[in-house]
């Protein structure tokens, strides 16, 4: 007692139509004629859509409208000239930066050279008051020469208590 599933029927049936299918398809991929007749249609057909093709560009300049491959290019350039344009920005930036720490650099450079003219202006100062210093007792020492010189003339009197 076999039960009948119409599941089974149902794929039997779907197996026999696609058995069919295919072998009417591969019939009709190894019909030689059909096949010609295939390529001449798309032979005509892409001759028509070149000469479609070259009538539009005409007519396009003609009207002086741009065609399809002149906005292609003026997209691509449009591009490029943003790249370089991207790029010589960079360039800029780091021109900046680098002028930014050549004029740190030379800010530092002339603090220290201030500070150094200041030690030196000070060191100066100091060392005129010890040559006015010096010069002065120059003067005090001759002047002590001179007297002692002149007392030398005199004849030394001893003094008595």
């Amino acid at each position: 007692m076999s039960e009948m599933n119409p599941y089974d029927s149902f794929r039997q049936i779907s197996e026999m139509l696609e058995k069919g299918l295919n072998g009417l398809l591969f019939q009709s991929i190894n019909n030689n004629p059909l096949i010609q007749v295939t390529k001449l249609g798309i032979e005509a057909n892409s001759r028509y859509i070149e000469l479609l093709k070259r009538n539009r560009e005409l007519m396009a300049s003609y009207m002086n409208l741009p065609t399809k491959n002149d906005v292609a290019n003026a997209v691509k350039q449009t591009m490029q000239a943003e790249e370089k344009i991207d790029i010589l920005e960079e360039q800029i930036w780091n021109l900046q930066d680098s002028f930014a720490l050549a004029t740190q650099e030379q800010n530092k450079v002339l603090g220290e050279i201030l500070e150094f003219t200041k030690h030196i202006h000070f060191e100066w100062q100091k060392a005129s008051q010890e040559l006015a210093a010096l010069s002065e007792m120059k003067n005090e020492f001759e002047e002590m020469k001179r007297l002692l010189q002149k007392d030398k003339k005199k004849e030394p009197v001893l003094a008595a208590k």
